[in-house]
């Protein structure tokens, strides 16, 4: 008699496009009132589309005159400056300090459309997102 045993799959993080959108719009929604954030966001004049799978969401940051906004979906330029393309359990990993970026870049885990350069202009402001939400998560744990 054959046995077969069932491997466990991981749960996805985020099971659906809503709680993506809402880990996302909460994380830069708080980040936006830290000083750090706000220096990083002065600094930048770029449009961002991250495209997300499993679950299948767009977001849109676009970052002008020190503001920001982050709109479901494409947002109204219809050509962002960059593209990432990411899972949503790479998102997490991502936003919280878990991943090496330049390694997933690397692996085809992040894709890219548009410049790297520009995508460094976003270090700073990552860099800030990635600690806060590195400390929220912490608190949430404890």
């Amino acid at each position: 008699m054959l046995l077969r045993y069932a491997i466990p799959q991981a749960m996805a993080i985020f099971e659906t496009s809503e709680q993506l959108y809402s880990y996302m719009s909460e994380l830069f929604a708080e980040i936006a009132t830290l000083p750090e954030a706000e220096a990083a966001l002065k600094s930048l004049t770029l449009s961002v589309q991250f495209n997300y799978t499993l679950p299948d969401c767009t977001m849109t940051l676009t970052a002008a005159n020190g503001e920001y906004s982050i709109t479901r979906g494409t947002s109204n330029n219809p050509s962002p400056d960059v593209e990432l393309t990411m899972t949503g359990d790479v998102a997490h990993k991502f936003w919280t300090g878990e991943l090496n970026v330049m390694g997933a870049i690397t692996t085809r885990e992040i894709g890219i459309i548009g410049s790297l350069g520009k995508v460094m202009r976003l270090a700073p402001l990552i860099k800030t997102a990635v600690r806060y939400n590195r400390e929220r998560e912490m608190s949430c744990d404890s």
